[in-house]
Parts: C-alpha cells; structure tokens; sequence
C-alpha cells in the first residue's frame, strides 16, 4: 500500500475567501469516520493552508486531497497554482495572521513542499495517538 494511504476525498476550490470555510468543512467530513484523527487539528492546518493559497497564490484555485488513515497518521495534500513557496512573514503577538507555517511547524513537523506541473502542493501529516 502506498505510504500515504488511498486518496480518501478530493476536491477541488475557487481562491476565494468562502472556500477556506468549504475545505475545513470538507476535511472534518472526510475524516469523521475515523473517531481516533485529531479532528480539530486537521481543520485547523486545512484552514491555514487554505488561507495561504487564497492569499498567496495568485488566484486559480486550490485542490485538497485528503488520504485514509494509515496507523496512527493522516496525510493531506492542498496543491494550488503558484509556484512560490510559502514564506514566514514577521508578526507582532498581537497580530491575527502569520502563523500558519509555525502551526504547523507545532502539529505536523516534517511538512513539506513539492513543486508540481501546475504550481505547488503543501503536504503535511497528522500523527495521532501514542
């Protein structure tokens, strides 16, 4: 079996602002057959790595694929149309945005980038349990 486990749900968004809301939404779906994934945890990096392709990508869309539990780990992919990877950006501690990369830095260490045919994919993995 593939590493990552089978394709579980795909779908694919406009870079819009409602389309964060639809692809968090969307993650706790897919896994809510699944009551051992950290269900909060993968609508949190959905809703942070959403919000970076609306933001930064440039428009065109984003796809996130979200993979079967394989063990104790989820992987989920969100691939969008820019070929720029995604940067920190400084930030006060009273500010409401630039921690999406430390978030997941905290929860899913490893992360990665991959650049593809048609732009980027964030990859992350979600480890539960012990």
């Amino acid at each position: 079996m593939d590493p990552r486990g089978y394709v579980l749900a795909v779908e694919r968004y406009p870079c819009t602002p409602v389309a964060v809301r639809q692809a968090r939404a969307f993650a706790g779906r897919a896994y809510a057959p699944f009551p051992w994934v950290d269900h909060d945890a993968v609508k949190l990096l959905v809703s942070e790595t959403a919000t970076n392709a609306v933001l930064h990508a440039g428009g065109g869309g984003f796809d996130l694929i979200c993979h079967s539990p394989l063990g104790s780990s989820v992987q989920i992919e969100l691939h969008d149309r820019s070929k720029a990877e995604p940067t920190r950006r400084p930030h006060s501690e009273w500010d409401s945005h630039g921690r999406g990369l430390e978030l997941l830095d905290i929860l899913a260490p490893g992360w990665s980038v991959v650049t593809t045919l048609t732009g980027k994919g964030l990859i992350f993995r979600l480890e539960n349990g012990p």
